[in-house]
């Protein structure tokens, strides 16, 4: 491909650290699209004979039905890159023709093009992965909307919830990763390809054509830039990181719940691993590979961001490695994403338990300083009052309902017996109404809202699909994925 310019062949170990093709050969697909598409307007803007352009538009596609047939490039080809590779297949089969498609274009363009195409079309695989799961919750939250749960702050109980509520707030973390995805997509959903190496190309190129014909939104307006941005590449893993970082959190709260000194909830058996010695095992995997998953992605991308800021305008080798850490990062997140979610589908909740949970530590202490509140008393004295009662409690080794009236009249006269009647926890959490608060008709209001919003999004998402990539890297097109 550059021989040329070179006496002698390159050294092995120098080609073998060199080469990318066992790891880019993954997007040999949007690399035949994009050089189809490239084909195309060659012929079209009469670069190249129409013969050529027809004899190679024909060759890539027979190309690509063969290649998704195979599962890939066959691993063991000796290419230097998967750019290399199908440009030696077109030369072999159709010669000449062949040799003509890499005008006006340069690897530094094509790689770009190709790897914007695959990460628009993993940002919409991973998002509607995130769906999949927003469904879920959806779903779970309204199931147990009234299902008393645990709110903690410190990993302390704080407040009575309800599980719906619970699932709700994961269902808010997850909305907002549709939205840093989506980010993501538009960022990569720009066309560099025409910026040549770095300086444009002498020839009269028609860059919206291809644009258009590969479904970019917008055309690089900058060869320099076009070619050294990876902007794209660090928006997508922010946005694995942030997403893997979100599944860890709740997956740690699994891990604990279903541990016996909670007894919480149940992963289901397809779900759980066991023990190779302790027949009784029942073990959270699914969610405990989720945390070290993320730990995983965030190195990932941490290294991608050490390598990409001491790489000067405009191409260097070093951004070959931008393919590594996002496969490295889509494997393992969309894993995660998919095994994580069917753990939650099937889980079984020990309600009786989990109001119990719920209750420890008195755990509904504030209804009484807001009952007080509610008889003028500056809350700043009401929560001091309600500390004597609860530090009364503790030494008793009761409940605060369990405490005499002289109790409550001493530590503030405007108490009475009737503040019993908001310590009991289906109480207490009915009475959280605000905007957002844990009231069980709050939690079905909001389950209705995300299962308004899920079905916009799903729809808003299957657009993106149809217009964002080109027909032959569709889902419903896409035979194999190479790994």
């Amino acid at each position: 491909m550059w021989g040329g310019r070179f006496d002698k062949p390159p050294a092995d170990v120098a080609r073998a650290f060199t080469r990318s093709f066992p790891v880019d050969r993954r997007i040999y697909r949007e690399d035949i699209v994009a050089s189809r598409a490239h084909a195309a307007m060659l012929g079209r803007q009469e670069i190249i004979p129409a013969r050529s352009a027809e004899a190679l538009t024909e060759a890539l596609d027979n190309l690509l039905v063969e290649l998704d047939q195979l599962g890939g490039p066959p691993v063991n080809a000796d290419d230097e890159d998967v750019h290399s590779y199908v440009e030696r297949v077109l030369t072999e089969r159709i010669g000449d023709h062949g040799r003509r498609l890499h005008v006006a274009r340069s690897r530094n363009d094509q790689v770009a093009t190709d790897f914007r195409l695959y990460c628009k079309g993993f940002c919409l695989r991973l998002v509607t992965a995130v769906l999949d799961l927003l469904g879920v919750l959806a779903r779970r939250a309204e199931e147990e909307a009234e299902t008393i749960a645990p709110g903690f702050t410190h990993l302390q109980v704080a407040q009575p919830v309800t599980l719906g509520h619970y699932f709700l707030a994961l269902f808010e973390m997850h909305r907002r990763d549709v939205d840093n995805i989506l980010y993501a997509y538009t960022v990569a959903d720009v066309c560099p390809l025409g910026a040549g190496a770095l300086a444009g190309v002498a020839f009269d190129i028609d860059r919206e054509f291809v644009a258009e014909e590969l479904c970019f939104s917008q055309v690089a307006r900058n060869s320099l830039d076009a070619v050294s941005d990876r902007d794209f590449v660090s928006a997508v893993l922010q946005a694995c990181v942030t997403l893997s970082g979100h599944l860890s959190r709740w997956a740690e709260d699994l891990v604990i719940w279903a541990s016996p000194g909670f007894g919480m909830v149940r992963f289901d058996d397809a779900f759980a691993t066991g023990s190779s010695m302790l027949p009784q095992k029942l073990n959270p995997d699914v969610a405990e590979l989720t945390r070290a998953k993320a730990a995983a992605i965030a190195g990932a991308a941490t290294g991608w961001h050490a390598t990409l800021k001491g790489v000067p305008l405009s191409y260097a080798l070093d951004m070959q490695e931008d393919k590594r850490a996002v496969f490295r990062v889509e494997d393992d997140v969309l894993a995660a994403l998919r095994a994580l979610t069917g753990a939650l589908d099937t889980l079984t909740v020990n309600r009786e338990r989990m109001a119990a949970v719920a209750g420890m530590g008195h755990s509904t202490a504030i209804e009484i300083a807001d009952y007080l509140t509610e008889r003028d008393v500056p809350f700043r004295d009401a929560h001091a009052a309600v500390g004597r009662l609860v530090r009364l409690a503790e030494d008793r080794g009761v409940e605060l309902a369990d405490l005499d009236e002289a109790d409550f009249v001493e530590a503030d006269a405007r108490l009475s017996a009737d503040v019993r009647d908001r310590l009991d926890l289906p109480t207490a959490v009915a009475r959280r109404t605000s905007l957002g608060g844990t009231a069980p008709a709050r939690v079905r209001e909001e389950a209705a809202r995300a299962t308004r919003w899920l079905r916009w999004q799903r729809d808003h998402v299957q657009d993106l699909v149809g217009r964002g990539l080109p027909p032959a890297l569709q889902p419903s097109a896409r035979a194999a994925v190479v790994r």
